[in-house]
């Protein structure tokens, strides 16, 4: 592939989704293992700050409920996994 061909590089990712089985256990090691700042806290989900990010939007790491089907049955294109 030539240079000019060649896809954009991403410069940065403003949000990272996972669907875990139990928050409360991601939930305490991302905040007491990792060390991420948390943003906001609901009984079904959680967003950390993973770092300041790029063009002055924060990185943020979004923990889901897997059993919150919610996000799944809205019409959307969105890839979603489960940890």
């Amino acid at each position: 592939m030539n240079k000019s061909a060649r896809p954009r590089r991403v410069k940065g990712l403003g949000e990272v989704s996972i669907r875990v089985g139990d928050l409360d256990a991601m939930y305490k090691f991302y905040e007491e293992v990792v060390g991420l700042e948390v943003l906001r806290r609901d009984e079904s989900f959680v967003f950390f700050k993973v770092a300041e990010g790029y063009g002055g939007h924060t990185q943020n790491l979004a923990l889901f409920d897997a059993a919150n089907r919610m996000f799944l049955e809205a019409k959307s294109e969105q890839l979603h996994r489960a940890a």
